[in-house]
């Protein structure tokens, strides 16, 4: 249970740093992309995992967000960003629709 809250905590601090202008390396984007791959997964297990709580209202405006936007959100827009599908839907749309899905939010 540790480790998973020590591995939200980065993924929060990265996005942290990206809403403060630092440009995000390489490998730092694929941390990102694999704590989204788990968010995902997880979703049917449980929704009180951090990444389904509002981050912070800086971190929505910084990336053009609505105010009270959940991390798991900020967190597929950053990696569209940085890595915009080619084709089809980007990650911020699948994963609105999962959360649509689920009930989490409201269309």
């Amino acid at each position: 249970m540790l480790l998973i809250l020590l591995f939200c905590m980065n993924y929060q601090l990265l996005i942290e740093s990206y809403s403060f202008g630092t440009i995000l390396s390489n490998q730092e984007i694929e941390l990102l992309s694999l704590e989204l791959e788990t968010q995902v997964m997880n979703m049917d297990i449980s929704t009180d995992f951090g990444c389904f709580k509002s981050a912070p209202s800086h971190i929505c405006k910084r990336l053009n967000l609505r105010k009270g936007t959940f991390w798991i959100m900020c967190l597929a827009e950053i990696l569209d960003i940085y890595k915009p599908p080619e084709f089809g839907k980007t990650k911020s749309v699948k994963v609105y629709d999962l959360l649509l899905e689920k009930g989490l939010v409201i269309g």
